[in-house]
């Protein structure tokens, strides 16, 4: 009877302890912060649905997504520099290519091998639908920081109209630079003859390398920096080509005006007045709900050989975090068939990158444009995600400084205020000092 009377006052405070623990966690659930870029309403959206979608499936558990203004990835990765010095403690951001070498350099993005490695059954058959290069694309010094989430390359978007009144068909997927110039100047027209077209054959938009420059340097076979990224090269003969063709496309075959912020580019290809633009598969969130059907897209020109420049997004895990289990559970939820397919939209509403996962991704040939296979088929034949023509955007430890001065220089270039030498012996000195390994 003394015996019973002890184990029943024990279970009694077990059960207050059970009580009081349950309480302590009902009261503080785990929160994140995933941090984005908050380039426009398709970006608020993304984020807001993978919050609630995973929230519905861990009710313990609020996510809060934090826009971070940039006019770039560049200066998104100043915001999200500033926001963390001034006290945030995020647990996930979305970061592309460009930020990668600088969260690890700053120590800020967690390895995720050990996470990978105990959640191997649950994640293979992810990493099975994926091409193994983009994997590796996200890897520092044979460490995964990354999950790709989702990329984008650049194409060239034609207006088939203008085509046609033109009399061209589209250009051959292995269309080289001279006919892609010979294109430019067939689509630009001077009516009344006084030396400004009102119709373009190109245009572009200089608010970053990715839409501008790098495409038509990467053609040209060189990078503006060493493969290693330890040292600037943008006095290199074919970098210094590849900037005077552009320049001359504006001042010498006025085939194209000085760089157009891309709002403006897409009113003027829908109106007619720019035939031919650049860009990734973004592009689609602005024409398709306009209404706007006639433009198909090729791939970029190559100087001979065709070469796509492209950029991975995902989510590494902040060491910031005061949650890292709970966040890798996010980083997996991404990657799931679900989540991915939210990345295709419909032709009403697009989304503005390609899914990752490869059988997702044959879902976007659905709707237009009528070559939109192209999107994803510059990474299909082999483990170097098509060999010749791929090639990961420069992305070294320092891109957004790396990133500004290169610009800066690009658009005195672009403004006519500095010849191409001159610039890019003044970018190769400041960039020294930002680019280096020592």
């Amino acid at each position: 009877m003394k015996l019973g009377k002890h184990l029943l006052v024990l279970l009694i405070v077990l059960a207050m302890c059970a009580l009081a623990l349950g309480t302590v966690y009902a009261q503080e659930p785990v929160e994140l912060t995933l941090l984005y870029w908050n380039w426009g309403p398709d970006a608020v959206q993304t984020s807001d649905d993978i919050a609630s979608g995973f929230m519905a499936l861990n009710p313990d558990v609020t996510v809060t997504p934090l826009g971070v203004e940039g006019t770039n990835w560049g200066t998104y990765l100043d915001g999200v520099s500033t926001l963390i010095a001034g006290g945030e403690r995020p647990d996930v951001m979305l970061v592309a290519s460009e930020g990668v070498q600088l969260l690890v350099a700053s120590g800020l993005a967690l390895p995720l091998d050990d996470f990978i490695a105990a959640d191997a059954e649950a994640i293979q058959p992810f990493i099975d639908d994926v091409a193994p290069a983009m994997l590796d694309a996200l890897k520092v010094d044979g460490k995964q920081y990354l999950l790709p989430f989702s990329w984008n390359n650049m194409v060239m978007y034609l207006n088939t109209a203008r085509l046609a009144e033109a009399g061209l068909e589209m250009p051959p997927e292995d269309w080289t630079r001279d006919q892609f110039l010979d294109y430019a100047r067939a689509l630009t027209v001077d009516a009344d003859g006084d030396g400004t077209p009102e119709q373009y054959g190109y245009a572009w938009d200089n608010s970053g390398m990715f839409i501008s420059a790098l495409p038509w340097v990467f053609a040209n076979g060189v990078d503006i920096l060493t493969d290693d990224y330890c040292a600037p090269q943008v006095t290199d003969p074919q970098v210094i080509e590849a900037l005077q063709f552009m320049h001359d496309l504006i001042y010498v075959e006025k085939v194209a005006p000085a760089p157009t912020s891309f709002g403006d580019i897409y009113n003027l290809f829908q109106n007619g007045n720019i035939a031919m633009f650049g860009a990734g598969r973004w592009s689609l969130t602005a024409l398709l709900p306009s209404g706007f059907r006639d433009f198909d897209i090729q791939y970029f020109p190559g100087n001979p050989t065709r070469t796509t420049i492209f950029g991975i997004g995902g989510y590494p895990i902040l060491s910031t975090s005061e949650h890292p289990d709970m966040a890798w559970e996010l980083v997996k939820y991404l990657s799931s068939v679900e989540v991915q397919e939210g990345l295709v939209g419909s032709e009403e509403m697009p989304f503005s990158n390609i899914p990752a996962r490869r059988s997702v991704a044959e879902e976007i040939t659905a709707f237009p444009p009528p070559h939109s296979n192209i999107f994803y088929d510059s990474l299909e034949g082999d483990t170097s995600l098509g060999g010749d023509f791929a090639r990961i955007v420069t992305s070294p430890p320092r891109f957004n400084q790396m990133e500004n001065i290169f610009l800066r220089y690009s658009s005195l270039i672009f403004a006519d205020e500095m010849s191409v030498e001159d610039a890019m012996a003044a970018a190769q000195q400041e960039l020294s000092s930002v680019v280096t390994c020592n």
